[in-house]
């Protein structure tokens, strides 16, 4: 993997559905994309690149590099606090960040990601289990959701770390 000229266009890209993509080739090998997931980053310019060793290789990422695939209710820390649990297109699970949920254009819920070093959005499957825990308040007419005894507001329509709409 050589370093790329800035002014070519990346060789990989991540969809806005999360697929993996090499000279426009979907990436069908599952442990080459866990692989370059692991060594993904951020430049100080926010620009993507798969960093091995003293080697880069810039990702053209369409909306954000991961996907949330589900949902479910669990446990976390050693008291076993009620927690919601998310798991990701790299095929890891984490325990959701409720304090980093927002809500984007179209509706699309998105929140941070691998200690907050990333931004995912809900897939529609992901949404589907997510919004069950969706509450109103009518009387200051907002959006929530309660984890452990704890109401989060869902803000909407907040610019994402691409550059997209940003209206509170």
């Amino acid at each position: 993997m050589a370093e790329q000229p800035q002014n070519e266009s990346p060789e990989i890209r991540i969809d806005r559905d999360g697929v993996w993509y090499f000279r426009n080739m979907e990436m069908t090998r599952m442990e080459i994309v866990q692989y370059f997931y692991q060594h993904l980053r951020r430049d100080s310019q926010g620009n993507y690149q798969i960093e091995l060793g003293h080697e880069h290789c810039r990702v053209q990422v369409d909306d954000v590099p991961y996907i949330i695939q589900s949902v479910s209710s669990g446990f976390a820390g050693v008291d076993g606090r009620p927690c919601m649990v998310i798991s990701l297109s790299d095929g890891s699970c984490e325990e959701l960040n409720p304090e980093t949920i927002r809500i984007g254009e179209n509706n699309v819920p998105y929140c941070r990601v691998k200690k907050s070093g990333h931004e995912a959005r809900f897939s529609r499957h992901a949404y589907y289990q997510f919004a069950v825990n969706i509450e109103h308040d009518p009387h200051q007419d907002r959006y929530f959701i309660t984890v452990d005894g704890r109401s989060y507001p869902l803000a909407i329509n907040q610019k994402t770390e691409n550059g997209g709409p940003h209206v509170r």
